[in-house]
């Protein structure tokens, strides 16, 4: 700070303050308007799924999930088709594709490769019988 002498250095000094108390306003109002921005809900909320949907975990999750549904439900498919019909088979669909389901989830890699192996084989007597 500057030593005032007479009334030109007093308005200098007076200046350069009116200057730099604009200059702090305008960043001040700047950083108010991003803290409210940032500590606005919907903000938060749009800013947490979008880490969420974005992490590979998640990803690995939903796939893990998706394989034992189609899992399940390809089981349940499988055991509506057999020929005996009634009761029985609505409670052992469900107990199947529930049973299936849980193991998917817990065990994909080995669905995995199972299922990679009944598909080729599968596909290979469709070829031989065609």
């Amino acid at each position: 700070m500057q030593v005032i002498k007479d009334n030109q250095s007093l308005g200098e000094a007076i200046a350069h303050l009116e200057n730099v108390r604009r200059s702090e306003g305008i960043l001040l109002k700047e950083h108010f308007q991003h803290t409210v921005h940032n500590l606005n809900p919907i903000t938060m909320l749009k800013d947490k799924l979008g880490d969420t949907f974005s992490s590979p975990m998640f990803r690995h999750e939903i796939v893990q999930g998706a394989l034992g549904v189609a899992g399940g439900l390809l089981t349940n498919k499988l055991v509506m088709a057999l020929p005996f019909g009634g009761m029985l088979k609505k409670v052992l669909s469900s107990v199947v594709q529930t049973g299936l389901g849980k193991v998917a989830l817990k065990k994909p890699s080995n669905i995995k490769k199972s299922g990679v192996s009944f598909l080729k084989n599968v596909l290979h007597k469709m070829k031989i019988e065609a």
